[in-house]
């Protein structure tokens, strides 16, 4: 019984461990542009879901090249005077970071412009 106990415990802290480990933060690097008022980055497909490795203009086009591109809204884009902030970016290579939630990024950051 105490065995089957221990089990169970062990089973149940390994799969909520990675329940988070898939909510990880992440920097991702993509193409800033905005549609109807809302903020997107354009991701390479392949770090789509994992987060971008390596963020510069070379790699980032190759990575789009190899595998298209995907557009995911970020989450700031509530507040339009936030958004205002953001446009100086439109069509700029970036990197943010935040968490990949409900089709968006959440908690977007600001890390770095690498420029047009």
């Amino acid at each position: 019984m105490l065995k089957t106990a221990t089990l169970a415990l062990f089973l149940c802290i390994t799969t909520s461990t990675a329940g988070l480990a898939n909510n990880n933060t992440e920097n991702w690097c993509g193409t800033y542009f905005e549609n109807n008022g809302r903020g997107y980055i354009r991701l390479a497909r392949e770090d789509f879901g994992t987060g971008s490795s390596d963020c510069n203009p070379e790699t980032y086009q190759e990575r789009v090249e190899n595998s298209g591109t995907a557009n995911i809204a970020l989450d700031f884009t509530h507040n339009r005077s936030t958004v205002n902030n953001w446009r100086k970016f439109h069509n700029h290579l970036i990197e943010v970071r935040g968490k990949f939630r409900n089709g968006s990024i959440d908690g977007t950051r600001f890390v770095r412009d690498m420029g047009v």
